[in-house]
Formats: C-alpha cells, structure tokens, sequence
C-alpha cells in the first residue's frame, strides 16, 4: 500500500470544513423535510402514509448503503467515493426540490439516502486518514465541533425559505451545500491509499438488508407495539447473525470480525450507541413534554436545540482537548455522566416548571454526545487497520442509526406503558372507558373522535378531568421513564470503566 501524504496548512483547514460540511449536511436534511413535511404534503398532495414513509425513507436508505461505502473506499479511494457521494446529494437534492409527482420525491429520497452513506460513512475516515498520528484526536474533533456547528442553522434556513418561497426552496438547502463542499473537497482534500482486496459483494447486501429491516421495524414501534413490527425485527437480526456468519467464513469480508475482540472497540460502540439511543428518545420525550404537557409550539424545542448543539460543538472541540491531557477513558465517561445527569433532571418536570430548565437538560443530552463522540470516534478509528478505515468508520453510522431508531420506538413503548398504568386506575369507579378516554385526549390535542368508540360521547366536564387527569399521569410516565432509562448511560459508564482500564505499562518488565 503507497504512503498516504498528509494535510498540513490551509488544506488541513480545508479538509476539515469539507468533511465537517458533509457530515452537517446528512444531520439537518432529515430535519429540514420533517419541520416542513405539511407544506410538502400539501403541495404533491399525498397521504398520511406517504408522508410517514418519506420521513424515514432518507435514514433507512443510508443506514443500509453505510457499510458498503465505506468498503468502496478502502477500495476506490475515500475521497473518490465520497466526492460520488456529494454529486449524488446534488443530483437528488435538486431532483427531491423540484419532484411533479410524490412518485418522483419517492426516488429522489431513496437516492438521496444513499448518496448521504458515502458522506457520513468516508468523512470520518478522510480526517483520521490525511492527518498524521500526532495531529489526528484534534483534527476529528476539530471536525465533530464543525459538523455539530455547521448543522444549527440548516433546519432554521429551510423553514425560512419554505415560509417565503414555498417548500420546494427548503429542499435545495442541501445541494447547494454540497456544491460548496465538492468544490472544497476536489481543491484541498487528498486522495486516500486504497487496498487490493476483493469487494465482498454478498456480506454487503446481508448487512444492508440486516439494518434497514431493523430500522423499518423500530421505526414502526414508535406507533405502538405490532405484530408485523416485531417480525420485521426478528427478520433483520437474523440477517445479522448470517452476515456475521458469512463475514466468519469468506476469504475476503468487508468487516474483518476480529475487531470486535478489542476492549477498547467495544467500549466505544457502546458508548456511541448509548448517546444515540438517548438522542433519539429524548428529542421525541422532550417534544412530548412541550407540545402536550405545556401546549407550547413544536418550533420552541427547534429554538431550545439551536444554542444547545453551538454548546455541543465547542463541547466536542473541547473534548479533543481533554483527551489529550486526561485521557479517552476519563472524556468518555464524563460524557456519558453528562447524560446521565440530563436524564436524570426530568424528574423535576411539573407544568410549571420553567423553560430554562428543560433547556439545560436539552443541552446536557446534546453536549453529553458530543463528548462521548470524540472520544469515542479516536478510539474506533485507532483500532482501524489502514486499509479497513473506511468500513470501520462506516459501522460507527451504521450502529448509531439502529440505536438512534430504537430510542423513540423504546421511550414511547415504555412511556405509554407507564401512562396507562397509572390512567387505568384512575379511571376506576369513574364509569368512564378507556376508549372514551382516548377519544377526549384525541379531541383535546386536535383530533377527532372515534365513530365506533365504546358508549356516548363525555360531557364537557367529564372531557376536562379525563384531560386534567391524563396530564397528571403523563408526567409520572415522564418522571418514571426518565429513572429507567438513566440506566442506559449508567450501565455504559460501568461498561467503560472496565473495557478502558489503563493498560500496564509492560516496559519495565522487559529485560533489556
């Protein structure tokens, strides 16, 4: 394998915006077509269905390309792939923007997942590959800190384009950053070494097809529990267990196993999965809390979201830092105690509790990731061989993608679980069903009321207690689940403190 050249000066700046500009852009897109979903909806008029599809359509389309662009680029050459990556966010960013028909929007969100692979899966590897060993732990974090900074204001661009020019102009929001990132990348981004192995074609697709039916699956128990929902899961993990048995087995696999024998590897897994299993089930607790427990406006969680992720990317700036001088053990614990403590401080949640509040346990959640990912992204890159960086840190996506997706499908599970607990016996001796509770919740949030819903419809009064009553036992679920789920980051600090232990110095016990 010919000797990678390196980064230095302006193209090391360079190199770092580029990639922190690609990761950016894979992060706020999602976002940007959910906050404008309606306008959308209304404009190619389609379906509730439709529109539940096309949300997910992007993630699960990425999460099952990710491994398979990372192999193309210990393959083809990393920036070569990822730079196929940009134009193909161009070419069905502008297709998405200007679709006729939710036919046409359907293709380009599919695509647009795919080519998203390539920039989330290869940005990583690029950084830890074109930066020397000495410079590598503050160059990734340096570009975490950019990707964290650089996606804030993309979901707030697009709903302001979509409010003055309609929702076609939010969709080019991506294709023009992506045009500025291939122009920066083709001009000071080099070409990484690329390895001679054969491309394992079969482990490729088992693991695709493993991911995206898991993350289908968790994404359709978010809407409550499902046979078809479990089937899908128990589909996908055993495509899993056949993709770990072909990669066991093949001369050439695209994940060398071994890597999973590392402490340290695993660790970092498992750390990446927890912030992203809170991430996700936080964001939608947080939401919850705000839209139905206070009846403030969805956009007021957009607004608490926009100083914590500035405050999480110098976090993970800073968390390269202290890496340096404390150690990736210690910056990865500390940040999972960080979510451990955000988690911990929903507790305190009452209807009247101040906005401020609920805004430090937002950014708590969103710095605790943003330290645990420096750490942990150094230490899954330096147990990466060099002619399997780009498949390794494609599976870092890959895992967090499955755990970001079962974190609402298990907050909501649990949650309402909890809910119903504490509304059935409330509901005793009231003369009141269960049915028509939900119909006087439905009503009270905007819905309409069930045709074949168990007995008359509630009085006035009735209606009113249901719904007094209903939010009192909502923010027991909120105080409950946020307890059960506190043990997710406390298990994953326990986990790190063993995996991570310092390793003996075995110097001194080698004769000279």
């Amino acid at each position: 394998m010919a000797e990678q050249p390196h980064v230095t000066g302006l193209a090391a700046t360079m190199t770092i915006v580029a990639m922190g500009l690609g990761y950016s852009i894979t992060a706020a897109d999602p976002t940007i077509l959910s906050a404008n979903l309606a306008e959308v909806r209304r404009g190619l008029e389609f379906t509730p269905a439709t529109a539940s599809f096309l949300a997910t359509l992007c993630t699960l389309t990425l999460a099952a390309a990710v491994l398979g662009a990372g192999a193309l680029g210990d393959l083809h050459g990393m920036k070569r792939m990822f730079v196929l990556g940009v134009y193909g966010s161009i070419a069905f960013g502008v297709l998405g923007a200007f679709a006729p028909h939710v036919s046409v929007l359907i293709v380009a969100r599919g695509g647009l997942g795919v080519a998203f692979a390539f920039l989330l899966g290869l940005s990583l590897a690029i950084v830890n590959a074109v930066f020397p060993p000495g410079r590598r732990g503050a160059a990734i974090a340096a570009y975490l800190g950019a990707g964290h900074a650089l996606a804030v204001f993309q979901p707030a661009l697009g709903g302001w384009l979509t409010s003055h020019f309609g929702w076609r102009a939010c969709l080019l929001v991506t294709p023009a950053l992506a045009l500025l990132t291939l122009v920066i990348t083709v001009r000071y981004v080099p070409e990484t070494s690329r390895d001679q192995r054969k491309l394992d074609v079969p482990g490729i697709l088992l693991i695709a097809a493993s991911l995206i039916t898991v993350i289908y699956g968790l994404t359709e128990l978010q809407g409550g529990f499902n046979i078809g929902a479990v089937a899908l899961i128990m589909l996908g993990l055993a495509l899993g267990v056949a993709f770990v048995r072909w990669e066991l087995h093949t001369d050439a696999p695209a994940l060398d196993m071994r890597i999973f024998r590392s402490a340290r590897f695993n660790a970092a897994l498992t750390a990446g999965a927890t912030f992203n299993f809170l991430g996700g089930g936080g964001t939608i607790l947080f939401a919850y809390y705000l839209v139905t427990i206070r009846g403030e406006s969805p956009e007021v969680l957009g607004l608490l979201l926009i100083p914590a992720m500035l405050i999480a990317s110098a976090a993970a700036v800073g968390a390269g830092r202290a890496v340096a001088r404390f150690g990736e053990r210690a910056v990865l614990v500390a940040g999972l105690a960080i979510l451990l403590v955000g988690m911990l401080m929903l507790v305190a949640l009452d209807e009247n509790t101040p906005i401020a509040v609920l805004g430090i346990a937002v950014a708590l959640n969103a710095i605790g990731g943003a330290v645990v990912q420096t750490p942990q992204s150094t230490i899954m890159m330096s147990s990466a061989p060099p002619e399997l960086g780009g498949v390794v840190s494609a599976v870092k996506p890959a895992v967090g993608q499955a755990a970001y997706s079962l974190g609402p499908a298990l907050f909501a599970l649990v949650g309402t679980t909890l809910f119903l607990r504490d509304g059935r016996r409330k509901l005793e001796g009231s003369g009141i069903s269960e049915e028509q509770a939900r119909d006087a919740l439905q009503v009270a949030h905007g819905g309409v009321p069930n045709p074949a819903a168990d007995g008359a419809v509630l009085d006035p009064e009735q209606a009113r207690w249901v719904v007094s009553e209903a939010t009192d036992s909502w923010l027991n679920a909120i105080h409950e689940l946020s307890l059960i789920m506190a043990v997710v980051p406390a298990v994953a600090i326990v986990v790190a403190m063993v995996l991570l232990r310092p390793r003996r110095d075995v110097t001194a016990s080698v004769p000279e």
